[in-house]
């Protein structure tokens, strides 16, 4: 296993278990007061109910996932170039966000996206392993709009940076190479609790030109590789945690 895998392996158990985590604080250290979502009467208190302590209005979530990158081309300082094509990948996030009413959030949101190289003669993914990883940091805005008691459809977008590397299967990569980067995304979730929602996701990420790092062209002369942006369409089951 590569050192690109056993990161989003990594990444995954830690992101699992801090969800369920804060929920759990946020449960330990909670007041009894009337709870617009409960009846159920939890504690000592008869009449009281136990509600999240920031009204619903701070939320953790966890989205994992399919990833399709779309074709690239790397071009090198003489004009040569290779069309670089990807098999299906892994996609997965966290983001800490904050409702502002009952319809808008803004969220911070950290992902790793890794898609395995399909072909490359200048990647030397012909003949050994090779994985592509992202790793976006994006600041999203999101527009909720409830469906029912317990469904609620979502739209939003998202700008920041988002960091870039190759590796093989032999310890090589490039330079870690950071980008503009720009997303949309879309889904429906279905409240399984008074705090916890369960739900699918569309994401698509774009990014601006990337530099590759050095190497040789088909002269044998040192020179510069670059590609275009990415583009990555993922397909995420998620579950949000509301404190």
């Amino acid at each position: 296993m590569n050192a690109a895998k056993t990161r989003i392996l990594t990444g995954a158990v830690t992101l699992a278990i801090a969800c369920p985590a804060a929920s759990l604080y946020a449960q330990s250290s909670g007041s009894y007061y009337d709870s617009p979502h409960s009846s159920t009467q939890t504690g000592a208190a008869r009449g009281r109910y136990y509600a999240p302590l920031l009204n619903d209005q701070l939320y953790l979530g966890l989205d994992a996932g399919v990833a399709w990158q779309q074709d690239i081309t790397i071009s090198d300082s003489i004009g040569d170039s290779e069309k670089v094509t990807f098999d299906p990948g892994a996609r997965l996030d966290c983001e800490l966000g904050y409702n502002f009413t009952k319809n808008w959030a803004a969220e911070l949101e950290v992902g790793l996206d890794i898609s395995p190289v399909a072909h490359s003669f200048v990647l030397g993914a012909d003949f050994m392993n090779v994985d592509f990883t992202e790793l976006p940091v994006m600041v999203n805005v999101i527009y909720t709009q409830p469906l029912g008691r317990r469904f609620s459809a979502y739209v939003g977008g998202g700008l920041g940076g988002v960091f870039s590397e190759y590796s093989n299967d032999f310890g090589g990569s490039t330079p870690t190479e950071s980008a503009f980067g720009f997303q949309a995304l879309a889904g429906i979730k279905y409240a399984i609790s008074d705090r916890w929602d369960f739900g699918i996701a569309y994401k698509f990420l774009g990014t601006t030109e990337h530099d590759v790092g050095p190497g040789f062209d088909s002269n044998g002369f040192p020179t510069e590789f670059r590609s275009d942006g990415t583009l990555t369409h993922s397909i995420l089951v998620t579950l949000t945690c509301r404190f």
